[in-house]
């Protein structure tokens, strides 16, 4: 395997398997549903395997295609955690903060301003 899925191609893929229609799925990712079915069959050649049934009446997730879109699910997730830490990283806490302490005790606690 030379080329690893795409985020997009992931996203894609756990939404089709979720609504288990090409076109709520499409709608639900904002995009067109050639544009969807397009990827699809991309994420399908990047695996070598079908991950779909396609039928005339109905779209069917093949059990291969189950397994992978639970991988998914958990790589969309990890992303997710990873872009949060990066968020967080670039953002560091600012701002001002107040403290206080009874008299008797902020001698020991506080240093002097």
């Amino acid at each position: 395997m030379n080329q690893l899925p795409t985020v997009r191609q992931l996203r894609y893929f756990v939404a089709l398997e979720r609504s288990g229609h090409f076109g709520r799925a499409a709608e639900a990712c904002f995009v067109s549903q050639s544009a969807f079915s397009v990827a699809i069959r991309e994420l399908e050649t990047v695996l070598d395997v079908q991950l779909v049934d396609r039928t005339t009446k109905r779209v069917a997730i093949t059990p291969i295609g189950r397994e992978i879109a639970a991988q998914a699910r958990l790589a969309l997730r990890d992303i997710e955690q990873l872009m949060e830490m990066a968020g967080r990283a670039r953002q560091p806490l600012t701002g001002r903060l107040t403290l206080s302490a009874i008299p008797t005790i902020a001698p020991f606690l506080l240093p002097k301003a």
